[in-house]
């Protein structure tokens, strides 16, 4: 199966499409479409991760590899490649993101 996730940053217009299959030896191809070239500068040497990489924020290549680039500390496509690595590895469960469909950045204004 492929684990797929958009990530739509309204504020500076760019779309990502993030995919995560799992090889049979345990560990995630991963493939970035983005309208970002910052998210494509993040997205290389992404393309195989572990489980370590994953669930790791100190010694896995996600955060290692936003630290290096110049993305936006506010940029929600980490977050959305490692959502999709967790739906692919069962970390989150299929039927759960199915139903929730979405996470949220609101910002709210009194």
């Amino acid at each position: 199966m492929t684990s797929k996730v958009r990530v739509n940053m309204r504020l500076c217009d760019k779309v990502s499409m993030i995919m995560a299959t799992t090889n049979p030896d345990g560990t995630f191809d991963i493939e970035v479409q983005t309208t970002c070239e910052n998210v494509r500068e993040f997205s290389k040497g992404l393309e195989s991760l572990t489980i370590i990489d994953l669930t790791d924020k100190v010694n896995g290549k996600v955060f290692d590899r936003m630290r290096q680039c110049k993305m936006s500390a506010n940029c929600l496509v980490p977050a959305g490649l490692i959502s999709a690595g967790w739906v692919e590895a069962g970390m989150i469960a299929a039927s759960n993101a199915k139903k929730n469909k979405r996470n949220e950045v609101e910002f709210v204004f009194d």
